[in-house]
């Protein structure tokens, strides 16, 4: 890529559902740190509650929420910026669609899980550049139950029943339950979902085999600036490098400011991380522990393309 081809490129974070929520896990931290220390305009999910708008309408249809639902528009929450479009959901990645987001040059960065929906928002001449936080996947996991245990409802979308039944649960519980995800991270980039046990379709989730994973990691290849939740600090300044943020650009540094100001964050978002925890046995979760192998049984997909995604990091940042 020229220099001028990325940096016209539109900054597309991908990373797990709940990322994107406000100082939860490493992703949050780095989103957060985008925001408070880097002052971008933000998609995500913000945008269409601090317009007080709702996602659940259809797009040409249906009766239209508050705020500026026929038009892009930046709006402000807590003193960040953000679009009032949601691209944490496929009805508001529709929207987004319909109002042009892509090539609306109004977006700094896109936050969205759904890496599939997502791409759709962009063209050949429209181009997105994505960029992700890879983490352990039973790390990941383990985070994600933690955070489901004590995330407010609205954000988890669990109902009264599952909510109940996962602040019962223990590491080794969770691991074995169906609220533990099988491949994550492969299924969504080769376009195989399964959530609670089931494809979109409503079936049993489809297999996956060797084609799937060499299939994934040639899309991390190909497609992704590569950063580790191990060296997240580092991750930062290589994203910041590659997309020319702040003062580093071509190998350059970000300022004492806002290293200092990035760091804060992701301390934070690892503080709250472990708030879900509190009552839970630390022993569970370490390696060879029985919830540790119940969960690599389920992702042992992602943890291959873990393991390479750490080679692609470090050959990456090489090259920046």
């Amino acid at each position: 890529l020229t220099d001028t081809t990325k940096f016209r490129d539109v900054p597309l974070f991908w990373g797990s559902e709940y990322a994107d929520f406000k100082g939860n896990g490493g992703g949050s931290s780095v989103m957060e740190g985008v925001l408070g220390c880097l002052n971008l305009v933000q998609v995500s999910s913000e945008g269409v509650m601090a317009s007080n708008e709702s996602n659940n309408v259809e797009v040409g249809g249906g009766n239209k929420p508050g705020g500026d639902y026929l038009h892009l528009s930046v709006v402000m929450a807590m003193g960040r910026k953000y679009i009032n479009v949601d691209t944490t959901t496929k009805d508001g990645i529709e929207r987004a669609k319909v109002l042009a987001l892509g090539s609306s040059g109004m977006a700094d960065v896109i936050y969205s899980s759904l890496l599939q929906d997502v791409s759709s928002l962009f063209t050949s001449l429209n181009q997105g550049r994505m960029f992700v936080l890879i983490r352990h996947p039973i790390e990941r996991e383990m985070a994600r139950f933690r955070y489901l245990r004590r995330g407010q409802f609205e954000r988890t979308k669990l109902n009264d029943w599952q909510r109940g039944n996962l602040q019962d649960m223990s590491y080794v519980e969770y691991a074995k339950s169906e609220f533990a995800r099988d491949n994550w991270m492969t299924r969504e980039l080769v376009n195989k979902r399964c959530n609670d046990g089931k494809g979109e379709d409503g079936r049993a989730c489809a297999s996956l085999d060797d084609k799937d994973v060499h299939t994934a990691k040639e899309i991390l290849r190909r497609k992704a600036l590569i950063g580790l939740y191990s060296d997240i600090m580092g991750a930062v300044q290589h994203y910041g490098r590659y997309f020319g943020w702040d003062n580093a650009r071509k190998g350059g540094r970000f300022e004492d400011a806002t290293m200092f100001c990035f760091q804060n964050h992701i301390l934070e978002g690892m503080r709250k991380d472990a708030l879900g925890g509190k009552d839970l046995d630390p022993n569970d979760a370490m390696e060879h522990s029985d919830a540790y192998v119940a969960l690599m049984e389920k992702n042992r997909h992602d943890f291959e393309l873990f393991t390479y995604a750490q080679t692609l990091y470090k050959y990456q940042v090489e090259l920046s």
